[in-house]
């Protein structure tokens, strides 16, 4: 019996000896599990920084690109504004410039008219042609 006993004690201690490698070994993986863990948490909240501040400057591009698209829009308007403007400026002013024409033409006409008449001159007796 107390060989036995003593065979009972050692093989308990053989055991213990397994359980506790067994132990260490899963508290190092559980260790080297919590570490990676960490590791991942920080990456991850390293990629939510980063794709916020992306969303951010997204957004903030957009805007931009809305503002000036507005802008481009306006400048459009008034370029639009500003070809009917002068469109119409010219028009008025070819009119105006017609009518000019047509009243230096007959003008013109009156004078050739005036040097075709002829004038008694009342020192000589003569008739003689106007403007000459």
């Amino acid at each position: 019996p107390g060989a036995d006993t003593a065979d009972a004690v050692s093989w308990e201690a053989a055991v213990r000896r397994v359980y506790e490698q067994q132990v260490r070994h899963l508290q190092a993986q559980v260790r080297a599990a919590d570490a990676k863990a960490m590791e991942l948490h920080l990456c991850v909240q390293q990629h939510v920084d980063s794709l916020r501040s992306e969303e951010s400057t997204k957004r903030r591009l957009r805007d931009e690109a809305d503002a000036t698209q507005a802008q481009l829009q306006s400048l459009k308007d008034e370029i639009a504004t500003t070809r009917r403007n002068y469109d119409s400026q010219l028009a008025i002013l070819t009119e105006h410039i017609c009518t000019l024409s047509t009243q230096l033409s007959d003008k013109d006409e009156n004078i050739a008219g005036m040097h075709t008449n002829k004038v008694l001159c009342g020192r000589c007796g003569m008739w003689n042609a106007m403007g000459r």
